[in-house]
């Protein structure tokens, strides 16, 4: 089978619920569809472990490339006036073909991958968008911000702390000692988030006198 290939426009979304795992999507993860045009009629199939096949393309028909795994390409197109999903093996990709569309994807897919860990852990790592710190480290106490002829830069300062428990008796409404628990909030540094058009480039972690006095929280 032979393929010929373009990127146009936004790339398909597949509904959440219809995801794989083990699959990479090209939603997201590039910024055009890759539409291929079919030169030899193949079988597409229902599932990757092609054993069911699906349909059968004639010489001619466009495709759009949507997704990927080690089993095969994953592709969408119409069928007798329906639209279908399904895979096609590796060896039916022609030679020849610009890896670096499919590498691209993968390097921006890990770049989400670590970006979701981090916002997971309360972290900020390079190329984060100012949005995803937010959702990781919440809005910054202060912010600086410089545009100039090479672009945008933008500086979020916030300080980090640590909680150390503390203990004390008081009374219930029935005259009995409780012991209650609170939390004092001690400063410990500054994060120093630097972004430049959009995206994170550097983190910085300053500590400071941890034996500072300390914020109160219940």
């Amino acid at each position: 089978m032979l393929l010929a290939f373009s990127m146009v426009g936004a790339s398909a979304q597949l509904a959440p619920e219809l995801r794989e795992q083990g699959v990479l999507y090209f939603d997201g993860n590039l910024p055009d569809k890759v539409i291929a045009t079919i030169h030899t009629g193949t079988t597409v199939y229902l599932h990757r472990d092609f054993q069911m096949a699906l349909a059968a393309l004639y010489a001619g028909q466009k495709v759009e490339l949507i997704g990927m795994s080690p089993e095969g390409y994953l592709l969408k197109t119409n069928y007798r006036n329906n639209t279908i999903t399904g895979w096609i093996r590796p060896e039916d990709l022609p030679s020849g073909l610009d890896p670096g569309v499919f590498a691209e994807a993968k390097k921006n897919q890990a770049h989400r991958d670590a970006v979701s860990v981090a916002i997971a852990n309360k972290d900020v790592i390079r190329g984060m968008t100012p949005d995803e710190v937010k959702q990781a480290v919440g809005s910054p106490e202060t912010v600086a911000s410089r545009v100039d002829a090479s672009g945008s830069a933008l500086t979020w300062i916030y300080t980090t702390y640590r909680e150390d428990p503390q203990y004390q008796y008081t009374l219930d409404a029935f005259g009995r000692a409780v012991l209650q628990t609170y939390y004092v909030k001690v400063p410990i540094g500054q994060l120093i988030v630097a972004f430049a058009n959009g995206a994170v480039i550097s983190v910085e972690q300053h500590k400071t006198d941890p034996n500072s006095p300390g914020v109160v929280t219940n």
